[in-house]
């Protein structure tokens, strides 16, 4: 993808847009990320695409809400598809303490492990028939003390770039120890992968919402029996954990193992190829999961186990 602005009018930002298949866009985002306009004389009318013009049409719209936040600072992108705003979570998220990291997160980790751990019981009262369901998603949002505004002056670079190629290989080789209910001793070793920024990486988790379940009803029929949530405003992000069968010392990698992969998707999902520490196999969003499993122009970047050169699975979990 590539981008070039070209000017700024009463409704929004004007750009010219070249896809990954060489398709001209021509694209308005207004200032709150609504696409004004977009046209594009090399595409057939919608009736009329493929599911791979589509999703390319679809990209080039989000390259623009990022291209425009990226060169002009304007909030363009929704929260939990900005990249920079779900590694400004993981990075607090790796700066919690055991205690915190367990306040935060035990209910998410009690009623995921549930499914395969008999001793656990699940802290959600949810229909019986919930649990025979196969596409099974929790989610949990996760609110930022620091607007994006003030987090992006604070860090000085993009979120996304603070932890480096060295640092994420270290956490995804599961090379530090990892112990500990709230995986207090990952935790804790995590502080040396923020490559001698910690210092000055002062974000400060505020609150998290309580679990939402979703399901399919049916093939295209998803349902969510939400959780209770405390903030009348858009999550900076939304862990989305599938039932795994992972050891209790092990939830805090698998937890921001997720985010990782979440912050791929965004770029995927922008006709990016993601940077390279973000080049990691497994499921980040559910609604990325299914493009993936669905689409057989997308990779399997959902599978720990495919083989797409360039990726890494993250160790066993």
């Amino acid at each position: 993808m590539e981008g070039t602005i070209k000017d700024e009018i009463a409704e929004g930002v004007g750009l010219k847009i070249i896809d990954d298949r060489e398709m001209e866009h021509r694209t308005v985002v207004g200032f709150n990320g609504e696409i004004k306009a977009h046209k594009s004389d090399t595409y057939p009318k919608p009736s009329e695409r493929t599911n791979e013009e589509d999703e390319s049409f679809s990209q080039a719209r989000r390259f623009a809400r990022y291209h425009v936040y990226r060169e002009l600072d304007y909030d363009t992108i929704p929260n939990t598809e900005n990249p920079d705003r779900i590694a400004a979570v993981l990075l607090a998220i790796l700066d919690l303490g055991e205690e915190a990291f367990d306040r935060h997160f035990r209910t998410l980790f009690e009623q995921v492990a549930s499914h395969d751990f008999p001793e656990i019981e699940p802290p959600l009262d949810l229909p019986p028939e919930v649990y025979s369901q196969e596409a099974l998603v929790y989610k949990q949002h996760v609110y930022l003390e620091e607007d994006l505004e003030t987090f992006r002056k604070e860090l000085q670079q993009p979120a996304s770039e603070i932890l480096d190629e060295n640092a994420v290989d270290d956490l995804l080789s599961g090379g530090n120890p990892i112990s500990g209910t709230g995986s207090g001793g990952f935790m804790s070793s995590v502080h040396s992968l923020l490559g001698g920024t910690s210092d000055s990486v002062d974000l400060t988790i505020e609150g998290v919402s309580g679990i939402d379940t979703m399901y399919y009803e049916d093939t295209n029929d998803d349902r969510t029996i939400e959780g209770p949530d405390p903030f009348d405003r858009d999550p900076d992000a939304t862990i989305e954990l599938i039932p795994a069968q992972f050891d209790e010392d092990v939830f805090g990698f698998y937890l921001c193992h997720n985010l990782l992969c979440q912050i791929r998707d965004c770029f995927i999902g922008m006709g990016l190829e993601p940077p390279r520490q973000y080049r990691t196999l497994g499921h980040g969003k559910y609604k990325y999961t299914g493009k993936y499993r669905h689409f057989d122009f997308y990779p399997d970047y959902w599978d720990p186990e495919a083989d797409i050169p360039g990726y890494r699975a993250p160790v066993p979990l």
